[in-house]
């Protein structure tokens, strides 16, 4: 995804139309500007969610372990869903990203000697299913979160996640969930909205994480 826009970034400084670089042209500096933002947060979401595992004491474990303090059982959890998470959130938008960087070249964009993209688009649907299609992890991460509610809200889940994201947002998400939750599992609608639930609160968290990265350089900056 970096490599896909760096690539598209350069390629719109550098080719003309109508007199000037295209990377001129507003619904192209706009474009770009959205990739490059959908790289950096997913970045920062990857390296945070690498921490936090790197964090836990003895890794996720098997299972749910029951003989350990609440926090860090909830901690564990929490780690557990947003690998999942992670993964399809990541490869979904990898995706999408390579297309849309794919377009900037113009019809250069689908050869194969000519761009390193094509071959980055075919890798990244082959992500999208490597360790499980995203119908599954879906589905397992619903389930999980359905198993602990007697001990770890689906509510309470979302905001500790996103302690630090504007509250709003966060009780927005919040409210979802438990209503998603709330809902029959043979309701189509209700998957099709567990679907798209995941892929706002992982923004979400993605969100908070280069939120965070952004804030520790700036107060670097000043020191």
């Amino acid at each position: 995804m970096t490599r896909a826009v760096r690539e598209a970034k350069k390629y719109a400084g550098f080719r003309e139309a109508f007199g000037m670089t295209i990377d001129h042209f507003p619904l192209m500096k706009e474009n770009i500007a959205r990739l490059e933002n959908v790289a950096r947060r997913t970045t920062a979401g990857a390296f945070k969610l690498y921490r936090d595992f790197l964090a836990l004491e003895g890794g996720l474990k098997a299972g749910l372990v029951a003989d350990e303090p609440d926090d860090v059982r909830k901690r564990r959890f929490e780690v557990r869903e947003l690998i999942m998470l992670q993964k399809i959130t990541a490869a979904w938008d990898s995706t999408e990203v390579l297309h849309e960087a794919m377009s900037v070249f113009g019809g250069h964009g689908v050869m194969e000697d000519f761009s390193s993209l094509p071959r980055l688009y075919r890798d990244s649907a082959v992500n999208e299913l490597w360790e499980g299609p995203r119908n599954v992890l879906l589905t397992q991460i619903f389930r999980d979160i359905k198993k602990v509610t007697g001990w770890y809200a689906p509510s309470e889940l979302v905001r500790n996640i996103l302690k630090g994201l504007n509250v709003e947002a966060a009780d927005k998400l919040a409210l979802e969930i438990t209503d998603i939750m709330a809902l029959p599992d043979s309701d189509i609608g209700m998957w099709r909205r567990w679907d798209i639930f995941c892929a706002d609160f992982f923004h979400a968290c993605q969100n908070l994480a280069l939120h965070e990265v952004e804030r520790t350089a700036k107060e670097a900056r000043r020191e």
